[in-house]
C-alpha cells in the first residue's frame, strides 16, 4: 500500500468496507485493470475480538464495537482495523491469537506492484514526494466540490477549471483552485483551525498537521481504557473510540490529557 486505504466487500465506492490497512502493508493479490484490485488481507487477531460465524462460508465475525486490530504477528505491529461485524476465515491459532484472512477490493491507485528485490518500505519511501507535490490539472467536466471524501455537495465546479491536486485518498482528490467573491459574501473561519482536512491527509503526513487545530465531527462509539494489546496508548489511560472524521469510515482514538500545568 503507498497510502492507507480502506478494504471493500466488492469493487465499488458504495460497498462496505471490510478494514482500513494502513500505508506499507503489503497484500497478495493480482491487478484486473480498471480503478479496483482484488486482494487478500490477512494477520492475527485477538481471540475475543470474535465470535463464530452464522455464514458457511466464513469461519469467524468481528463482535467488537469500533472493530479490532489486525496484526503482522501476535501482538506486532498493525497491519488493518477491521470494522465491526466483518467476516472472516481462520487460518490457525496460537494462544489468545487467531490467524484470519479475508478478500476484498481496495482502489488500484493506493497499492502499486512489488518488484522482487524492493520492501514495500522502500516503495512507499519512493511514492511519498509524489504524493505531497501539487499536480497542475484541469476538470474534465462539472464536478461537485465536498469538503471530505464522501461527504455532501457545497459548491460546483466548472469543466476547464484549473485546480492543484493537493492529496489523494482512494477515488478523492483534494484539490486548490483560485477565484474571486465580492467582500461582502464571506466571513472569517475560526482562527487557526484547519476545515476539510481528511484522516488520509493526516495518517499520510502527520508531521505537517502536528500541533495544528483541526475541526472534524466524530460519531461516539464507546469510552475504553487502553491495555497491553494498544500500544499506540499509554496502558491504562482511558480514550474515547470514534469513527470518522465523518463521512470517512475510519476510526480515531481520541485520548483526554488531564492535570495539565496551567499557563
Amino acid at each position: 500500500m503507498v497510502r492507507a486505504e480502506n478494504f471493500r466487500r466488492e469493487a465499488s465506492p458504495n460497498s462496505p468496507i471490510l478494514a482500513e490497512v494502513l500505508e506499507g502493508v503489503t497484500l497478495s493479490g493480482t491487478p484486473s485493470g480498471g480503478n479496483w484490485v482484488a486482494v487478500t488481507l490477512d494477520g492475527w487477531i485477538w481471540s475475543r475480538s470474535v465470535r463464530q460465524s452464522d455464514q458457511e462460508e466464513f469461519d469467524l465475525r468481528v463482535n467488537v464495537a469500533g472493530g479490532e486490530n489486525l496484526r503482522e504477528t501476535p501482538n506486532g505491529a498493525i497491519r488493518a482495523r477491521l470494522s465491526q461485524g466483518t467476516y472472516v476465515n481462520e487460518l490457525s491459532r496460537r494462544g489468545n491469537w487467531i490467524q484470519v484472512q479475508r478478500n476484498g477490493f481496495v482502489w488500484a491507485s493506493s497499492v502499486e506492484r512489488m518488484s522482487a528485490d524492493r520492501t514495500a518500505q522502500e516503495q512507499v519511501a519512493e511514492n511519498a514526494e509524489p504524493t505531497a507535490t501539487l499536480d497542475h490539472a484541469l476538470l474534465a467536466h462539472q464536478a461537485s466540490l465536498a469538503r471530505a471524501p464522501e461527504g455532501e455537495a457545497t459548491g460546483t465546479l466548472e469543466a476547464e477549471t484549473p485546480v492543484r491536486i493537493l492529496a489523494r485518498s482512494g477515488e478523492w482528490v483534494r484539490i486548490q483552485t483560485e477565484g474571486w467573491v465580492r467582500e461582502a459574501d464571506v466571513k472569517l473561519a475560526a482562527e487557526g483551525v484547519l476545515e476539510g482536512v481528511s484522516g488520509a491527509e493526516v495518517r499520510a503526513r502527520p508531521e505537517e498537521y502536528d500541533g495544528k487545530l483541526i475541526q472534524w465531527t466524530l460519531q461516539y462509539l464507546a469510552t475504553q481504557v487502553a491495555d497491553e494489546l494498544r500500544s499506540e496508548i499509554s496502558e491504562g489511560q482511558q480514550y474515547v473510540l470514534a469513527r470518522g472524521p465523518l463521512p470517512e469510515a475510519g476510526f480515531v482514538y481520541v485520548v483526554f490529557l488531564t492535570n495539565l500545568e496551567r499557563r
